[in-house]
């Protein structure tokens, strides 16, 4: 059997007193592609903090890459985590950003000019990160995000707010670093998409369902689409 890149058991977090993220268990191995999906305000931006070392839960146990979760010792380098809010310098060009992230990470400077290419950048090459539209600079956010090849990849609704061609270029490009050996996790509270996804996990008031596939769901719900699987479910 595979050694999990991540296996955790019973994470919880609250803040403020409100409880978010309850009872939360998930393993993942290289080549895993999983999916947590539901409304927003779920619980699953803080599960994939919580996964990404920049959130310790209140309780639970586990690792990620090694690491135990509770422990504070995640070694963030090895992750790459898109947010959904933007996160790169918005003063300086596409390329000083990925220059910038391949220092971060040891890397020679082809690797930047390469994520150019590999992701259709060289039309906004020299552009400060800051005037990109939507779509642009989900883009070069996402290349910033893989371009130190981690292990893990965290993905929080990185398809918000694109438009169709983006997406599904965005989409491709995920599939394609899940099959390079990496396990990704991506939060979407888009059902129409969560049906590409292999294996998907449904949050609710911080409750995340056990793993399934978006075709069993909804075989389960006598429905013909995730949605209407997910709102006969929420109608139970």
């Amino acid at each position: 059997m595979a050694e999990p890149l991540v296996e955790v058991r019973g994470l919880a977090k609250a803040f403020g007193g409100r409880e978010v993220v309850c009872d939360v268990t998930i393993r993942l191995v290289a080549g895993d592609l999983l999916g947590l999906v539901g409304a927003n305000g779920g619980g699953k931006t803080t599960t994939l903090r919580m996964l990404a070392g920049l959130v310790t839960p209140d309780t639970g146990s586990g690792t990620v890459l090694g690491a135990a979760i509770r422990a504070g010792r995640i070694d963030r380098r090895r992750i790459g985590y898109m947010s959904q809010r933007l996160a790169l310098y918005p003063e300086l060009t596409v390329i000083e950003n990925l220059h910038f992230h391949g220092q971060v990470h040891g890397l020679p400077r082809t690797a930047a000019g390469d994520a150019l290419t590999r992701f259709g950048l060289e039309a906004v090459t020299a552009q400060r990160f800051g005037t990109l539209s939507g779509g642009w600079a989900r883009r070069v956010q996402f290349a910033a995000s893989v371009l130190h090849a981690p292990p893990l990849l965290l993905l929080d609704e990185p398809t918000a707010g694109l438009d169709a061609v983006t997406r599904a270029a965005l989409w491709g490009w995920i599939m394609q670093f899940a099959g390079t050996g990496s396990a990704v996790v991506v939060s979407t509270h888009d059902l129409a998409e969560a049906e590409r996804l292999p294996q998907i996990m449904l949050y609710h008031d911080g409750r995340a369902s056990a793993r399934t596939t978006p075709a069993a769901m909804i075989g389960a719900a006598g429905a013909t689409s995730l949605e209407a699987a997910v709102l006969a479910r929420a109608q139970a």
